[in-house]
């Protein structure tokens, strides 16, 4: 069955549109300070669980298995912490778009921790930094559509700032948001996987529940993707 190529026409059209949907005013506004944040220092940490040989990346995706089955023991926060930045800074250094589109940012929600308070974290390209004990989220299950992702040790979610990246180009800068989102997520994803962590990438983040908890507005911080961690289960 042949299609009609002028029936794509107006589908590619909307891919061609750089028309801003907002006023365009995104470099006026700035995102809101997380001003009790404790800054959190991860150059002198291991990079290393204990769970022996790291996978390479063809090791890692013969391996890989998305689950919602988790063990119970706790995960090092300075690990997750360390891997989250590191995809970010990829992240800033392959596109080259943080001062067009905006840079991406993750909250990790590290719900049973080893070596650092349970609690939210925030991670950037250059920086981290402790927002709140895990006692501000109340419910983990608030966080997902599906009950099953608050039984992992954490999740990261990664958010993006949709205010700069239409400034940019309009609905444009958002496609290239939710590209960039979900290679970071899944940069990290892999890395937990390449050290026998277990988890699933979702995209059912409730960021409601937190709304006022990771000052997420749903236009200059808003979550796009997301992924459980944890230990695999027994």
């Amino acid at each position: 069955m042949r299609t009609d190529p002028s029936m794509m026409e107006p589908l590619l059209e909307t891919f061609a549109d750089r028309t801003r949907s907002g006023d365009g005013l995104a470099a006026e506004r700035s995102l809101l300070p997380f001003a009790d944040a404790v800054p959190v220092d991860l150059d002198a940490e291991a990079q290393a669980t204990d769970s022996g040989h790291t996978l390479d990346l063809h090791e890692t995706l013969q391996a890989r298995r998305s689950t919602l089955q988790y063990g119970k023991a706790p995960v090092r926060t300075d690990l997750i912490l360390r891997w989250v930045r590191e995809a970010l800074v990829r992240d800033a250094e392959d596109w080259g778009l943080d001062d067009a589109c905006g840079p991406l940012e993750a909250f990790v929600f590290a719900l049973r921790s080893e070596g650092r308070p349970a609690g939210v974290y925030r991670v950037t390209a250059r920086e981290a930094s402790f927002v709140a004990p895990a006692s501000a989220v109340g419910d983990p299950q608030r966080l997902g559509i599906q009950r099953e992702f608050a039984d992992g040790a954490g999740i990261v979610t990664i958010c993006a700032d949709l205010d700069t990246a239409d400034s940019w180009t309009g609905a444009h800068g958002f496609r290239l948001c939710a590209v960039r989102a979900s290679m970071a997520l899944y940069d990290f994803h892999l890395r937990c996987q390449s050290d026998r962590l277990a988890g699933t990438v979702f995209g059912g983040f409730i960021g409601a529940a937190v709304r006022n908890l990771i000052q997420s507005d749903g236009v200059t911080r808003h979550p796009l993707l997301s992924a459980t961690y944890a230990h695999p289960a027994s």
